[in-house]
């Protein structure tokens, strides 16, 4: 593993990155899934800060893994922190160590930025799960959800009366796309009462 370099993702990475996309979108039996195009990620990748950054990992054949990651502020902590997207190896250089010394070089961004490091993975992904424990990660027992445009969209078309949960519920002028459960605001009196 000595020939091994791993550096940030630049520009001219983004044709391999959209490669190794597709490669990880066909891995886990979903390649519809992958929908970038080149211009979406030049354009992300080129702006100031960056919406995404990388780390890409070569060998003596060219390049054969890369993680991906954005910098994320959570409000728990007060802080930013490092959400990865992926970690990718391609399949001719898997059992290598390539996975670790990607963490390895993102630990070392995190440590020098004092941020923790968060990502998510497929349960049953066992090549992850000793991979992630051999770094000294731990999971945390949460279930992602995720909304797609379709399903947002299909709801806010519902028409639904407005919740009951509180009495004195005021409707937003819009009637959607404000704050509050169901296009509507809940608005309290200083009294506590719901007004």
């Amino acid at each position: 593993m000595s020939d091994l370099t791993v550096r940030p993702m630049v520009a001219a990475d983004v044709p391999m990155l959209l490669d190794m996309l597709r490669e990880l979108a066909a891995f886990t039996g979903d390649p519809a899934a992958m929908t970038a195009q080149r211009a979406d990620l030049d354009e992300a990748l080129a702006e100031v800060p960056p919406r995404f950054r990388g780390l890409i990992a070569e060998d003596g054949s060219g390049v054969v893994g890369y993680v991906s990651y954005i910098i994320d502020y959570s409000v728990w902590t007060g802080g930013d922190f490092i959400r990865v997207d992926d970690v990718y190896v391609r399949e001719r250089a898997r059992g290598r160590g390539i996975g670790r010394q990607l963490m390895r070089a993102l630990a070392d961004i995190a440590v020098s930025q004092a941020m923790r490091v968060r990502w998510e993975m497929a349960s049953d992904n066992a090549d992850a799960h000793r991979l992630y424990a051999g770094i000294g990660a731990a999971p945390e027992n949460k279930t992602i959800w995720r909304w797609p445009v379709a399903s947002m969209e299909a709801f806010l078309d519902r028409s639904e009366p407005p919740p009951s949960t509180a009495e004195g519920a005021v409707p937003s002028e819009a009637g959607r796309g404000l704050p509050g459960e169901d296009g509507f605001i809940l608005v309290l009196r200083r009294d506590g009462g719901a007004g």
